[in-house]
This record gives structure tokens, C-alpha cells and sequence, in this order.
């Protein structure tokens, strides 16, 4: 048969990556062709409409990777041969990566061969070669630096050169230190306890209970001058918190995102950034009738996008050097861990209140849930003062090189924090070293091995919901015993010393609004009579 000119040929197969397969879907969202979204990734009209068809895979794939380059890697959703060794070592080594401790590829290949004896997994004959690891480590978008353990020692030489350079970009685009950001992460175990004794009877009192699943990682961020300090971010393994079933849309204090490990992931920071911090700090520069230019410094985190992907207009990111970021980032020189200080005073509280009321403590921990935590943790970053905040930036904005950080100080622990643990049952003989040890609790509490099997083993899968949470039914207000019940706390609030026209203001405001609704219902409630 004769060849025909006009006989179609042969498709190339082109091979899209997870990443770009997201960026499609969100196209096709914004209202672009399917034919328009195929002739750009050079594939057929049918592919994309796969993409489609199976949306929700593909987001739940791409939801459960850390770093933007394991999405920029993959072409495809295919499980690897020792799926659960690469899902383990991962999880180990990323608790170590967020502590800065180096990690060589030996270390990596020897916990591999470990994880392949507890799972039992593949070939009994595994032997994690370089060729496997360079393939997990492709797999996982980890860079290189990471790994070597080339970084970790604080190199002040180069944050001196880093320093010169940020100053420059300063001064060269006309910002202010309103306008320069910073943003980190932080793990906080939310119910973690100050005595080890209390610790053990809470663990007998709650048996199987795993520390892991009191781990939330928390994405605080700030101005240079603390006149903006952008809503917490707070990233749970829930997905469906039961405890935010009967709170209005907006009324969380936090932006809650889930993730099964409870991680930060490179989709969940771009979500991040271009929904809440950009719309937010556009917000505050308008008001401050400041030009639409802003600067957000990062640590070289391997869940952090590239800083391409982290621009709109004159709105972006810029890196720390990797050996720099844990002597000079702002975050880093006092303020999450004021933050954190904050939040277990407040869980000190708590816990007392109960036991002053005669409730029993060990229920109470037992069913802190996390919309609980959302409005403590809100509070402990509304009670970081602006002083603390302004401080942490001198390393990298302060011209006199032998100026001293200052920091809130740690008085506090002796002053206000050990009372207060000394009045919990199980802790009257606590020392201030151990209370000053459960402030930096999270950073030396580590995942156990058994932890990290138990919960590859779960394959948890993000959907489940905050089994923390109490089981009864919230309980709603009508309007008509809200007005009662806020009229009474406007005139307890009239009666204190530290009252404020504005306290008072508020509670009115709020008092008036429910006397509305309640009027309107009982006109409603009429007009339904007939």
C-alpha cells in the first residue's frame, strides 16, 4: 500500500509530570479548553481529559508528597518495589532534616535495610545500593546538600555576605521593614507533658495513644517590625474536624490544612502563599499606602517551592543560604519559641482550671482536640510581643556587627511557669531544668522507629477525622439566651480594673447583633403562625 502523504502520523508520547498535571487541572478550573490545556503539554485532548476523570487520585498523590521536586520527577502515580521502606525512611529522615542534623548516604542506606527487615518487603536479598538510593532520593525531591551533610555548621562568614547582599536588595528596591517577611515552621506537640511520672500516668490512663498523633507542625509569620503578623497556618493529620462542625466559616483564628503526616508539603506552602500571605500582605500595604512590594524570606527547607514558583509581581521569596538560616533567621532568634512558650502556659492553665473545679485532669488531656489547640496556639502568637519580633531581625538588619541579640527573657520559667506546673498533681517536685526541657520539648522528642512503621503500616490516609474530639453534640446558643447571657458579661466586664472601652464596646456590639436575630426569628416565627 502506497504511503499517503495525508495519513496522520504517529503521536510522540510525551510524558507529563505530576506537577504539571496539577497545573493543568488548575487551568481547566479558570475555564481554559481541554483542547487549549492539550495543545500546550503537547498531548491529546483524551489525555487531559484522564487527567480529569481522575482528578481526585492525582490530587491525593500530589497532597501526600513533601517536596516540590518529587512532583517535578514524577511522571506517573506507580508504586515503587519497596513502597513502604521509601515511605518510612523518608519519614526518618525528615524529623532529623528539621533539625539540622547531617545525614550521609551510608546512614540513609543502612535505616533502608533496617526498614526492609521490619516490613518484610521485596526481595529478601535487598541491599539499598547507591543506585537505589540516588533513585529514592530523585523520588523524593531531596537536594543533594541535604544529604552529603555538607551544611550544618553555622558559617557567619557567609551570613556577613548574605547580610551585605539582603541590605543591598533593600535599599535598591526602596523596602521597608514593613515590607520584608519572614516565615518558618514548627513542630508542636500539643499534649506533650512537663513530668515524666504525669506523662506516664496520662499513657496508662490512654493506652495505645501514639505521640505522633500529637504532633502539628505550625507556619508562623511576620513583618520586620511586627506591624503584621498574618494569621497562624496549622497543618493537622485530620481532615474532618469534628470539633469545627457547629463554627462558622471564618471564625477559626488559624488556616487549617491537613496532611497525613502532618507536614508541611510544597503544594500546601504554595497554597499558602498565594492564598493567604499575598492577599493578606496586599491588604495591609494598601492600608499603609505602601507600594505593592514585599520580600518573604525562607530557610532552604526541601518542602519550600523554588523562588520562580513563589512570585506575584513585585511580591516574592527569597532563600537563606542553607549553613546560614539557624544563626539568622528571624524566626529562629526567639520568637517560635516565645510562641510555644506561650501555648503550654496556656495548656497549664487549662489543665489547672479542671482540677480546681474538681473535674478530673487525665479526661480533660485526654479530649483536647484540635480546634482547642487552634485558639491557644492563635493566642500564644497574639501574645508574642513586637519588641521580641523586632529583635530577631538585627542579625540581618542591624549595621553594628557586634550588636547582642536580646530575647524575652527566660526568667519567665522560673518566675510564672514552674508555679503553675507545681500545682499539677504528679509535678510538685518538678525542678526548673525540667520544666525549661518540656519548653523545648519538641525538639528533642523523636519518632521511634515502631511509630514510623505503625504509621506506614495505618497508610494514613488524611481523611480521617479528630477522634480527639469529644462525641457529644456541640451544644448551639439561640439568640434569645445569648443576649441574657451577653448582658451579663458586660456588666462583669464594666466592673474590672483592666476594662476597656473597646472590651466593652465589642461585647455591645455583639449583644446588639443577637438582639436583631432574635427579633427577626420571632417575626418570622409569627408570619409562619398563619
Amino acid at each position: 500500500m502506497p504511503f499517503c502523504e495525508s495519513m496522520a502520523t504517529k503521536r510522540k508520547k510525551i510524558f507529563v509530570s505530576m506537577e504539571q498535571k496539577l497545573e493543568a487541572l488548575k487551568r481547566l478550573d479558570k475555564g481554559e479548553t481541554i483542547k487549549k490545556v492539550a495543545n500546550d503539554y503537547g498531548v491529546g485532548k483524551v489525555t487531559v481529559g484522564d487527567w480529569k476523570r481522575h482528578r481526585l487520585e492525582i490530587e491525593k498523590w500530589c497532597s501526600f508528597r513533601v517536596t516540590n521536586g518529587a512532583l517535578k520527577e514524577r511522571k506517573t502515580m506507580k508504586k515503587c518495589d519497596y513502597e513502604k521502606v521509601s515511605e518510612a525512611l523518608y519519614v526518618w529522615y525528615m524529623q532529623f532534616r528539621d533539625k539540622s542534623v547531617p545525614i550521609s548516604g551510608p546512614i540513609l542506606q543502612q535505616k533502608a535495610l533496617h526498614f526492609q527487615k521490619e516490613f518484610n518487603e521485596g526481595d529478601p536479598d535487598f541491599s539499598a545500593s547507591n543506585g537505589w538510593l540516588n533513585r529514592w532520593k530523585k523520588r523524593y525531591g531531596i537536594r543533594l546538600l541535604s544529604v552529603c551533610g555538607e551544611k550544618l555548621s553555622s558559617n557567619y562568614q557567609e551570613m556577613e555576605a548574605f547580610k551585605k547582599k539582603f541590605q543591598d536588595l533593600v535599599e535598591t528596591e526602596s523596602l521597608t521593614d514593613d515590607q520584608i517577611f519572614n516565615c518558618d515552621e514548627t513542630c508542636l506537640n500539643y499534649k506533650m507533658l512537663p513530668s515524666r511520672s504525669l506523662a506516664a500516668g496520662t499513657e496508662a490512663a490512654a493506652p495505645g495513644y501514639k505521640h505522633i498523633k500529637e504532633r502539628l507542625t505550625i507556619l508562623a509569620c511576620s513583618n520586620a517590625t511586627a506591624n503584621h503578623k498574618i494569621d497562624l497556618a496549622m497543618i493537622g493529620k485530620p481532615k474532618n474536624l469534628r470539633a469545627f462542625k457547629t463554627v462558622s466559616k471564618n471564625a477559626p483564628p488559624v488556616k487549617y490544612y491537613n496532611q497525613k503526616n502532618a507536614w508541611m508539603t510544597s503544594e500546601i506552602f504554595k497554597d499558602w502563599f498565594f492564598k493567604e500571605f499575598v492577599p493578606s500582605t496586599e491588604k495591609f500595604l494598601k492600608e499603609n499606602d505602601l507600594p505593592r512590594k514585599a520580600i518573604l524570606l525562607l530557610d532552604n527547607a526541601p518542602m519550600h517551592p523554588d523562588a520562580e514558583e513563589l512570585q506575584d509581581g513585585d511580591i516574592k521569596a527569597m532563600f537563606l543560604p542553607p549553613n546560614v538560616a539557624a544563626i539568622c533567621q528571624p524566626m529562629d532568634q526567639g520568637i517560635l519559641e516565645t510562641l510555644k512558650r506561650n501555648y503550654r502556659k496556656k495548656l497549664l492553665s487549662t489543665i489547672i482550671e479542671e482540677i480546681e473545679e474538681g473535674q478530673d485532669m487525665i479526661e480533660k488531656w485526654k479530649h483536647i482536640n484540635v480546634k482547642e489547640v487552634a485558639y491557644w496556639v492563635a493566642r500564644a502568637w497574639t501574645d508574642v510581643k513586637a519588641p521580641t519580633i523586632a529583635r530577631s531581625w538585627k542579625k540581618l538588619l542591624c549595621e553594628d556587627k557586634d550588636e547582642i541579640m536580646e530575647r524575652e527573657s527566660t526568667n519567665e520559667t522560673e518566675e510564672s511557669i514552674l508555679p503553675l506546673v507545681q500545682r499539677v498533681p504528679g509535678c510538685e517536685n518538678v525542678s526548673s531544668q525540667e520544666v525549661e526541657n518540656w519548653m523545648n520539648g519538641d525538639d528533642q522528642y523523636e519518632i521511634t522507629d515502631e511509630e514510623i512503621v505503625t504509621l506506614i503500616n495505618n497508610d494514613g490516609n488524611g481523611d480521617e477525622i479528630d477522634d480527639q474530639a469529644t462525641t457529644v453534640e456541640p451544644l448551639r446558643i439561640s439568640h434569645k439566651d445569648s443576649v441574657g447571657t451577653q448582658e451579663t458579661a458586660v456588666t462583669y466586664i464594666e466592673q474590672q480594673v483592666e476594662a476597656t472601652g473597646i472590651d466593652i464596646m465589642m461585647l455591645q456590639r455583639w449583644r446588639d447583633s443577637a438582639a436583631k436575630k432574635r427579633q427577626s426569628s420571632e417575626k418570622q416565627a409569627r408570619i409562619t403562625d398563619f
